[in-house]
């Protein structure tokens, strides 16, 4: 275990058990983060258009299904 670890347990067991759940909440937050981050879609949006391409969306779609 590594020493930052060990700190943590230690510091975990000095706290008062009043003080256990905003800590572990904090901890599960994190937890939470890193589980997010892996649903990301880093491509999303990641093209470059026309300032005005989401008002003419419609048109667009209508002119490329041939409507």
């Amino acid at each position: 275990m590594s020493v930052m670890r060990e700190e943590l347990h230690h510091l975990v067991d000095q706290l008062p058990e009043s003080e256990l759940r905003p800590a572990l909440e904090l901890i599960r937050g994190r937890l939470d983060e890193s589980v997010s981050a892996e649903r990301d879609l880093p491509f999303f949006a990641s093209f470059e258009a026309e300032p005005d391409l989401a008002e003419r969306h419609e048109e667009i779609l209508r002119s490329e299904m041939g409507r």
